[in-house]
């Protein structure tokens, strides 16, 4: 069926009697149904295809191959933003705990089992220093500024061998040590212990999603 913008007598009538049509072009990407009232899929989807009523010509061939075409573009799109600023579940209990996670994804996370994998071991390391992710909430530094200086000090704090096997060994920072070899002070450094362990540790063990996402 190759339509024009002459032939549409009612643009609103002429949409939801495609409804059906935009709801299983909308489906075929998000692999579930679609709800009209409550899903911004639908919504989207409905815009896309009065797009496509908008752009489409004679050179385009049938209608509503092209404007499943359209549809699936905004779709994906709307898919590739919503994911791009939603925390996974994991990382929200993290965020609640005291641990920032930056807005903007440098890289994608690639596996979200891994991720999950990564913050059960985490779990289980910080335990042996006797706290969990619940201490964090008083711990973390609260000002901005604070915590980007206490994550910058746990990454070259990782990168020494001697100082990260002395924590694993006494299960407890070696706070004259980092505070002399870094010029830091050690109140500052026992302000946020817990954090700093924390943080040296997802260095260390190198927890590639966790790096990602954590606020540097």
């Amino acid at each position: 069926m190759n339509l024009k913008r002459s032939n549409f007598t009612c643009e609103n009538q002429f949409i939801e009697e495609h409804f059906p049509f935009i709801i299983k072009s909308i489906s075929k990407v998000t692999k579930r149904y679609v709800s009209i009232e409550n899903d911004e899929e639908f919504s989207i989807g409905v815009l896309a295809f009065h797009e496509a009523m908008k752009k489409h010509s004679e050179d385009k061939g049938p209608f509503l191959p092209f404007a499943n075409l359209v549809i699936s573009s905004r779709i994906k799109n709307y898919l590739l933003k919503e994911n791009k600023h939603r925390l996974d579940p994991s990382l929200e209990s993290l965020k609640e705990e005291g641990i920032e996670f930056s807005e903007e994804i440098i890289n994608p996370i690639e596996d979200r089992d891994h991720l999950k994998d990564e913050i059960e071991n985490l779990k289980l390391y910080i335990k042996e220093f006797g706290f969990d992710f619940e201490d964090l909430v008083d711990d973390a530094p609260k000002h901005k500024k604070t915590r980007e200086n206490a994550i910058n000090l746990s990454e070259k704090v990782s990168e020494e061998k001697p100082l990260v096997d002395f924590m694993y060994e006494k299960k407890r920072l070696p706070i004259k040590r980092i505070s002399l070899q870094f010029n830091v002070t050690e109140k500052i450094i026992k302000g946020s212990k817990k954090f700093i362990i924390t943080v040296i540790i997802i260095f260390d063990k190198n927890y590639r999603n966790l790096k990602l996402w954590i606020k540097r």
